[in-house]
């Protein structure tokens, strides 16, 4: 990968030609193209799917009835009105969402009301979390058939709500579903975006139908290519942004559904290699700031992805219903500093539930099983296996009264987790004293059981008002991180609650309105830093690292900082606000707003307010789409008083025209995203590219 070091690729205005193409496209003088031209035209091939559906029995995610005010999903259809480049940049879109950018050896994350330890799942694969960041950058959008956010309090039932690889730190905030697209008929797309910084993304995705009425079963699959330069311009130390990527992915599916039995597999590949953002100057090194040496922008290549998942459902008969989920995945990446660090993982998972529906009542128990092998060590502990298994037990009990105007749930969970091979503090940080012969390298270690609790109601106020609670509590102990000088770290101990009212007022206004409140006894953060200077001097927990002068941190291409840390009583509560409607028969919008009342102990990583709007107007053959993202500047880890986070707004602008190549249905586009060309942070020091322009052709089969 020198070449993207040394000799960059010619650089082409493909946004230009691709303007040009667009614009020329609908003007061909092909009769058929002008006879269809007159009314909107669906490629997606999307089609409503039994196990999406809210409250089916067949739905491995479903979440109970008081949960709906609290969950997000974003479908399809929006996935092609917004047009983003990854999965982080369309969960950028949802309400009181802020997706981060990762530097150094971490990577893109998410921010959900200022919670941040979020798990992902896709298609029954429950990821690692330290693999997670850079499997999902990988994944294509085009991929995807939808993505739901499930908060803490109402995801007991859907994977270990405790912390792998960090089991002494907080427990799990939520979860991110995604679900990949499978067939309800024949046909296909294919997908060509140009876009700035010689970016291309090109993807065929096809399902075919088998069987019969009796036995019916699918086949589908999709290959997808993108590769992009990232920004030429430089950042204000003189480093490249090195946002430089290649990939290749693949994905493999196939179902079938007779005699009760619904079962799907589903098989992903990758093959990558992508540079790592450099931090601008005011944050210290990251890749290659000219304060610590040349040793070049730090990259992965490869980085390589294999996800195997089963997944399905055995209906019994009587109301009894078994899901079951059985995962395998891993990842093979080789980071490059100044040395060759290797990072392989893997990660099996097992989700085994039983749903007994009886009367208006139903009741869930269920199992997990996660064993995480991460034998060559990773993120700053290069060279020291990992090993954990977690198990985990589950139940919900939900009952209807009032003719089920009111919907009650309770849910239980505990997770316990056995280390094998480990740490006595497990977040970022130097490699122990005495290095892989150090004592704090443990193994076979059982931590105390994490124990998690939920409730909730939802009551029908009338047809079109519906009222919903929740209550959530859990207690995790924290005795493995690496705390401050005279600090004893306490556990962990969770509440939140959620109270909202949603209505129907019309078709083109539907208000909800969600209070929320995340209290936390002993929170843990970063206070401090053991590391050693440029006189090879260990400087002990010290509140801020030096950078410059005779106390710098010696820099040699790998990290010699620990963090230490301390803990605080920290609450996060506020209201959330979100309307949608349709005002005409193609056009619909919604607005979301996010304002935090209370941040104690927590405003320096967390916004004020965070607000999106989105419209969608069709007009004739076109569809004109917008949405608009708002985040009010806050600290986030910077010292410096003059620097922030936030305190942006994000324009993004597309057009879409469909018509018909003989009986071929195209879209297509042009668009714009952060339009305003805000080159805003999300991480300490990693900014944003800008605007990009773009085209994108979509053709249905």
């Amino acid at each position: 990968m020198q070449t993207h070091l040394l000799n960059p690729r010619r650089h082409i205005d493909l946004s230009s030609l691709a303007v040009l193409g667009l614009v020329l496209a609908p003007c061909i003088n092909i009769p058929a193209i002008a006879a269809e031209a007159l009314s909107p035209i669906t490629v997606s091939g999307a089609v409503v799917r039994p196990d999406l559906a809210p409250q089916s029995s067949q739905n491995p995610f479903r979440i109970a009835e008081s949960s709906s005010s609290h969950t997000q999903t974003i479908t399809r259809e929006e996935i092609e009105d917004l047009r983003p480049r990854d999965v982080f940049e369309l969960l950028n879109n949802a309400t009181g969402v802020i997706a981060t950018q990762g530097s150094r050896k971490g990577f893109s994350g998410l921010s959900v009301r200022g919670d941040s330890n979020f798990r992902w799942i896709v298609d029954g694969a429950y990821l690692q979390p330290n693999m997670a960041g850079r499997i999902m950058r990988s994944i294509p959008v085009m991929a995807i058939e939808e993505v739901t956010i499930v908060r803490g309090a109402s995801a007991l039932t859907m994977g270990p709500m405790t912390g792998s690889a960090s089991p002494g730190g907080a427990p799990v905030d939520g979860f991110v579903i995604v679900r990949t697209r499978k067939p309800g008929k024949d046909g296909g797309q294919a997908r060509l975006a140009l876009e700035s910084f010689d970016t291309v993304q090109a993807g065929v995705w096809a399902g075919k139908m088998l069987g019969d009425v009796n036995t019916k079963g699918y086949i589908a699959g999709m290959v997808n290519y993108a590769d992009t330069n990232g920004p030429k311009e430089k950042l204000n130390n003189g480093a490249s942004y090195n946002l430089w990527s290649s990939t290749g992915a693949g994905l493999l599916k196939a179902g079938l559904d007779t005699s009760g039995w619904l079962v799907d597999f589903m098989v992903y590949k990758d093959d990558s290699e992508f540079g790592i953002p450099n931090a601008n100057l005011h944050f210290g090194p990251t890749g290659n700031p000219p304060a610590f040496g040349t040793s070049g922008d730090w990259r992965i290549d490869p980085s390589k992805t294999d996800v195997y998942v089963v997944s399905g459902n055995r209906q019994w008969g009587g109301g009894h219903t078994t899901l079951f989920s059985l995962s395998a995945s891993s990842s093979h990446q080789v980071l490059t500093t100044t040395t060759l660090n290797l990072n392989d993982n893997k990660n099996l998972h097992l989700n085994l539930r039983h749903n007994i529906d009886f009367g208006k009542s139903r009741a869930v128990l269920g199992i997990d099983y996660q064993h995480w092998n991460n034998p060559s060590g990773m993120n700053y502990f290069e060279n020291i296996p990992r090993e954990e298994k977690t198990k985990g037990w589950f139940a919900q009990f939900e009952h209807k009264l009032f003719d089920g105007r009111l919907a009650l749930d309770a849910s239980l969970r505990k997770d316990t987790v056995t280390v094998v091979r480990g740490l006595d503090y497990y977040t970022a940080g130097a490699q122990p004293p005495g290095g892989t012969a150090s004592p704090l390298i443990y193994r076979d270690r059982k931590l105390p059981a994490a124990t998690f609790f939920s409730t909730g109601a939802g009551f029908r106020l009338t047809d079109q008002w519906k009222m919903t609670a929740r209550y959530g509590a859990n207690k995790q102990v924290s005795n493995n991180l690496n705390p401050m000088p005279g600090v004893v770290l306490g556990d962990d101990e969770q509440k939140k609650w959620e109270l909202g009212l949603e209505g129907q007022f019309s078709r083109g206004f539907n208000p909800s309105f969600n209070y929320f409140h995340r209290a936390v006894k002993n929170e843990k953060s970063v206070k401090g830093f053991t590391y050693t200077s440029a006189t090879a001097a260990t400087v002990t927990c010290r509140s801020t690292v030096a950078t410059t002068g005779a106390a710098a941190t010696r820099w040699n291409g790998t990290s010699d900082i620990t963090e230490c840390y301390g803990q605080d009583d920290t609450v996060r509560g506020g209201l959330e606000l979100t309307i949608n409607g349709a005002f005409a028969e193609r056009s619909s919008y919604r607005l979301g707003v996010t304002d935090f009342l209370n941040r104690t102990n927590v405003v320096q990583t967390t916004p004020k307010t965070v607000a999106d709007l989105s419209v969608t107007h069709g007009f004739g053959a076109y569809t004109l789409t917008s949405a608009v993202k708002y985040v009010t500047a806050y600290k986030g880890s910077s010292t410096d008083a003059g620097l922030y986070l936030g305190g942006y707004t994000r324009l993004d602008l597309g057009l879409g025209y469909d018509w018909k190549f003989g009986s071929t249905p195209i879209r297509s586009s042009i668009f714009g995203r952060n339009l305003t060309d805000k080159k805003y942070e999300t991480s300490n020091g990693v900014q944003d590219v800008g605007r990009v322009l773009g085209v994108e052709f979509l053709v249905g089969f």
